[in-house]
């Protein structure tokens, strides 16, 4: 989790978020959802020393020395929040692949609920499905097919691993206004001739190779009904497969960031998720 925060963190220019915050109008509260080892909230309590920034996660791995303006709690953002409405300036989450059973109705509804009027909620999230450009990923690529069988296990354990493309139309359907994308490439490997993306590209493929067992043995044998044994023989190719430089595959890293209209806080159309009036 930490390798991919800084990954990110070279994508974006070092940028914590899109949304338009400075540090002369920040955001006074900020909830970064499913956070982690809770870097981003940490950054960002370093950015905006006076803002209040909440981490949530179902784990607590999260350091015990952090800014004094960070705190984090032990929360599964699947269930109610415990927060009253119209609580936070800004929301976040960033790669929470396979965290959610329907991430439109588990947080963007929630976090509408939950902001400010004026208040932005910012999603980070790479899907799985690698992308290519000039013809070079056969449909024999063995990360492709890997990818196709955890999104299939995925379905049947009902948790989404494909959210990105769709984020902007479900914050729209949700209640958000002045929702903006950003599409980003993150090569699966070092194929590309730029230093930038080259470096990139390398460390993303590290990230891919350490986290390729624990995606696999969790969804393929729950869910597929295959044996560890017949998993890592599987994965032998897999692994294979990204260090071939000349497929020049990518995956997409998606940002999109929405604003919760002004006056959605007292209608209850709003609240659940139907048209507020402001485009």
């Amino acid at each position: 989790m930490d390798e991919q925060y800084e990954i990110i963190k070279v994508i974006m220019d070092g940028r914590l978020h899109l949304a338009p915050f400075t540090r002369e109008k920040y955001p006074r509260k900020v909830l970064d959802i499913a956070t982690g080892t809770g870097l981003w909230a940490i950054e960002m309590g370093d950015e905006y020393p006076d803002a209040e920034i909440v981490g949530t996660d179902l784990s607590p791995i999260q350091p015990p020395f952090v800014p004094p303006n960070v705190r984090f709690f032990v929360e599964d953002s699947t269930e109610e929040w415990d927060y009253p409405p119209s609580e936070f300036d800004l929301i976040h989450t960033r790669v929470t692949i396979g965290c959610w059973a329907d991430m439109k109705k588990e947080i963007l509804a929630r976090a509408f609920h939950h902001l400010k009027p004026g208040g932005w909620l910012e999603c980070q999230e790479v899907p799985g499905m690698p992308h290519c450009d000039d013809g070079t990923m056969p449909p024999d690529y063995d990360w492709l097919k890997w990818t196709l069988e955890l999104y299939n296990s995925s379905r049947l354990a009902n948790r989404q691993v494909d959210v990105g493309e769709q984020l902007k139309d479900w914050m729209r359907e949700v209640g958000f206004v002045d929702v903006h994308e950003a599409v980003f490439k993150i090569p699966l490997n070092g194929w590309p001739k730029d230093t930038r993306l080259k470096h990139v590209g390398m460390l993303w493929q590290r990230n891919l190779l350490d986290g390729l067992q624990g995606f696999s043995l969790g969804f393929f044998s729950k869910h597929l009904g295959k044996t560890q044994e017949e998993i890592e023989v599987s994965l032998v190719d897999v692994r294979r497969s990204l260090f071939n430089r000349r497929i020049h595959a990518y995956h997409k890293l998606y940002v999109v960031y929405g604003r919760k209209p002004e006056g959605a806080a007292t209608a209850p159309e709003a609240e659940a998720g139907g048209d507020t009036g402001e485009k």
